[in-house]
């Protein structure tokens, strides 16, 4: 697997793909996520035969809350 970060998104492909080919499928990603109002977190591109599998991984949450906050519940 190849690894490259594409507008800041980290994306490992399958080395046998062009980079332009890489790019085209990223980017197909990148707005299809935003259209949905969800973050892009990474990106895998596997070839498969003659097929190509994009597995694309959402950015998790992380929220931070105060533990005074949850004890006096």
């Amino acid at each position: 697997m190849c690894n490259t970060i594409i507008h800041g998104i980290p994306v490992e492909s399958d080395p046998s793909l062009s980079r332009e080919e890489i790019n085209k499928l990223v980017y197909e990603v990148i707005q299809s996520w935003t259209w949905e109002g969800r973050k892009l977190g990474k990106v895998e591109i596997i070839r498969d035969g003659q097929w190509m599998q994009v597995h694309s991984y959402e950015q998790p949450f992380i929220q931070v809350v105060p533990m005074r906050a949850t004890l006096q519940e």
